[in-house]
């Protein structure tokens, strides 16, 4: 019996037959990738989060995502309309119990940052899909068989299941074998592994602050060495921590102290914290003030609009429309001729000056190219009333005869 998965395919006209392959990739990156970096810090998508700058720039992204409405349209022949109706408006509105479009958008962005895939499950109900579900990237393993793509999920207690390209809508990052996404915590762990040990020296040396610093000389002889301990503990005590930092330090008996000084910032401490933040942004492609981090200029009015537009244009828009297009390209949600798309302007909104200049200029009755009822849907107003129908104009008697 004919495998319909697994039979040979002609393309090119039949004038040449590709093998069938089998391909196994997980989506997530093999452990002994991510074991340690040179800095010494493990760095995996599970404990990305817990790295300061890395969870703003995923936040900044999965927030601003989060916020924009998901359209469905209709293609028209004059121009486009708004599906109100169907499945895939409800969906969008509830993909699931308890979870919002904003939810399910927002956890997909954070999965597209972390793994460089996003897996959306569809759960359905007498054939027909009726809620949307994100699987956890790191439980998929996608597999190639005849050209298609097949997911095996494992759940919390290692069961696993084979989902046909039918149940799993793939949103898929950068990729270099065209089957799985690369995840950008992986790629750049280095950069990230930096900044968690910056973060973490930064905490031990406020955890082990002991003023003064500098080291305790005691004269060699009988019974040093309890001495030593003795003095080391008593010493910690009084001085460990930040709450006991510059503490007046008392010494008794034959016991010397030289006063060791290396300030943070003549170790460049300050600065590296400063280029790992900017480092981080620059793998998230997130721009540095959004985080927090020297953009290395001063910002004005003028320069913000300019460099949020930019974020909307470089940093989040070519997300979105990965996530835009894998919806389209699913035959359940989106039969020919429908698709999917965010609405932008909750971003780019203008100011109001700058709104009533573009209005006008739209309401010309020679050039524009909008009606009231436009602008006022675009400004989120109520319809205009329809005017009152105007009484009958008056008519003398006999006036009409004339």
């Amino acid at each position: 019996m004919n495998d319909p998965v697994h039979e040979k395919r002609t393309w090119w006209g039949g004038r040449r037959r590709v093998e069938d392959r089998t391909l196994t990739v997980t989506s997530d990156v093999p452990p002994a990738l991510l074991s340690t970096t040179s800095s010494g810090a493990t760095v995996t998508p599970a404990n990305a989060l817990a790295i300061a700058d890395a969870w703003a720039c995923i936040r900044a992204l999965s927030d601003a995502a989060s916020s924009l409405p998901l359209i469905a349209y209709r293609s028209a022949a004059t121009g486009r309309q708004r599906v109100s109706d169907g499945v895939l408006p409800e969906l969008l509105r509830r993909p699931a119990p308890a979870t919002t479009q904003a939810n399910l958008i927002g956890q997909a962005m954070a999965h597209l940052q972390l793994h460089g895939n996003a897996f959306i499950g569809k759960f359905r109900g007498d054939g027909i899909v009726e809620q949307l579900a994100l699987l956890a990237p790191d439980r998929v393993t996608v597999e190639l068989r005849g050209g298609m793509p097949f997911y095996a999920f494992r759940d919390g207690v290692g069961r696993e299941t084979i989902l046909g390209p039918g149940d799993v809508i793939h949103v898929r990052g950068m990729s270099t074998d065209g089957v799985v996404g690369l995840s950008p915590v992986a790629q750049a762990r280095e950069a990230l592994g930096l900044s968690a040990r910056l973060t973490e020296h930064a905490a031990r040396f406020f955890a082990n602050d002991a003023r003064p610093s500098g080291i305790l000389s005691v004269p060699a002889g009988p019974g040093v060495q309890d001495s030593i301990d003795n003095l080391k503990l008593a010493w910690e005590a009084r001085h460990g921590g930040t709450a006991n930092a510059h503490r007046i330090a008392v010494l008794s008996g034959e016991v010397a102290f030289n006063p060791v000084s290396m300030p943070l910032e003549d170790a460049q401490f300050l600065e590296q914290r400063k280029l790992s933040a900017t480092e981080i942004a620059r793998v998230f492609r997130v721009p540095p003030w959004i985080i927090g981090a020297d953009a290395g200029s001063s910002m004005t009015y003028a320069n913000v609009e300019q460099q949020a537009l930019a974020f909307v244009t470089y940093s989040l828009r070519p997300w979105l429309i990965l996530i835009e297009q894998a919806l389209a390209a699913d035959p359940d949600l989106c039969p020919p001729g429908v698709y999917v798309e965010f609405l932008l302007d909750a971003l780019l909104r203008a100011d109001s000056s700058t709104r009533a200049a573009i209005y006008t200029a739209g309401l010309d009755p020679i050039t524009g190219w909008l009606t009231r009822a436009e602008v006022r849907r675009l400004e989120n107003l109520e319809p205009e009333a329809e005017p009152a129908e105007r009484a009958a104009p008056f008519v003398p008697i006999g006036a009409a005869d004339d």
